[in-house]
């Protein structure tokens, strides 16, 4: 039968478009189903403060009355303003293993984003649905297997192979770092604290208050933008955007793992790390009821791995060591509670100036993301 492509009209194709990947990924012990709650919130026009600057369009393919594949065609303003370009994007990719599915899914977006951007001259992605969220396919050859951290992707070998088919190119490849979180770890890591508090007396760090939780937010959102603003395809994220993600992950934070550093009373850094509770939604299975919430609450403890998702230091602070002094303390809480790895993630491949010093203390890239690119 032929594929059919068509726009996602209603309730009852939304609800498809959502279901798809607990369909395709079923029996992948390595998939990790995410709340479905999150995924609409993502997907909403109206309640997801990323649309205000963006629009997007979404698609179904089917072939004999069967959804196949999904996408969504989307395109950021902010993005072209920032970078001065007219690129668009795809992102929410999932598909059978059919590149004739995955071609028309892939046309049917370029064709969306050139309808919403004229002079569109690019689709990239995946990117689900910005660069500030889940980002790139999963390239399973240069990996180790195992069920991605939170808020990484995943996917099935062959995605890459439907993008090629589709007559996308590698663009930029992002990695993830994994440590050991252990004594041959802190060895270095005491030195190379104890040698910056040295040379910086007016550095002072700290977990965050979260009795002042506003107060912690508005240092951030100051240093996040400022931090990344010269990162390649790095978009600011706006006070509405930071809000909303700091409500999602304010129930998931263990105060311990999120430091601040001053230099003489003025804020220079910030790191924000979480529990992996991806450890935890494995046995949720996508949805918060009518069991989830008792699951998180009893499997939380055992979580024994962590990520360190953003760590930002205003330009004028960098080169002084600050990194390594909340790597250390924040490490030494995670002993505490059991943590045996911590994935730093992720980072552009060619970003050497944090990629090097991550070698220091184990360190090393055990996985890697993918961003294609297609011209219009």
């Amino acid at each position: 039968m032929p594929v059919l492509v068509r726009s996602v009209d209603g309730g009852r194709d939304l609800r498809a478009f959502v279901e798809l990947p607990y369909r395709l990924y079923k029996g992948d012990a390595d998939y990790v189903p995410p709340l479905r709650a999150d995924v609409r919130f993502l997907l909403d026009e109206d309640k997801n403060p990323f649309y205000k600057h963006a629009r997007r369009r979404l698609f179904l393919a089917q072939r004999d009355g069967r959804v196949v594949g999904r996408i969504a065609a989307i395109v950021d303003s902010e993005h072209n303003h920032v970078h001065e370009d007219r690129t668009g994007f795809f992102g929410f990719f999932e598909c059978e293993n059919d590149p004739e599915a995955a071609r028309a899914l892939l046309d049917a977006a370029s064709r969306a984003v050139a309808e919403m951007l004229p002079g569109c001259d690019r689709l990239r992605g995946p990117v689900n649905p910005s660069m500030n969220e889940e980002v790139g396919a999963l390239v399973p050859a240069e990996s180790r297997p195992g069920p991605p951290v939170l808020m990484m992707t995943y996917n099935p070998a062959y995605y890459l192979d439907l993008f090629a088919a589709a007559g996308f190119e590698k663009e930029k490849d992002l990695v993830a770092i994994i440590a050991p979180v252990d004594d041959r770890s802190f060895k270095r890591l005491i030195r190379l604290s104890d040698g910056v508090k040295k040379r910086e007396p007016g550095l002072t760090v700290r977990i965050i208050d979260m009795s002042r939780f506003d107060e912690e937010l508005a240092v951030v959102k100051h240093i996040y933008n400022k931090a990344w603003e010269k990162n390649w395809g790095f978009v600011p994220m706006t006070g509405e955007e930071i809000d909303v993600m700091a409500k999602k992950l304010k129930p998931l934070i263990y105060p311990p793992y999120i430091w601040f550093a001053e230099m003489d009373g003025k804020p220079a850094a910030f790191m924000l790390g979480l529990p992996d509770y991806i450890e935890v939604l494995i046995k949720m299975g996508g949805s918060l009821f009518p069991f989830g919430w008792l699951k998180f609450l009893t499997e939380r403890s055992k979580i024994d791995r962590c990520r360190l998702m953003a760590f930002g230091v205003l330009p004028e602070f960098r080169k002084k060591g600050i990194d390594a002094v909340l790597y250390y303390h924040s490490m030494n809480e995670g002993v505490k509670k059991g943590i045996k790895t911590v994935e730093f993630s992720w980072m552009l491949e060619d970003n050497l100036e944090i990629l090097k010093p991550l070698g220091v203390f184990g360190g090393e890239i055990y996985r890697r993301y993918r961003l294609v690119c297609r011209p219009i």
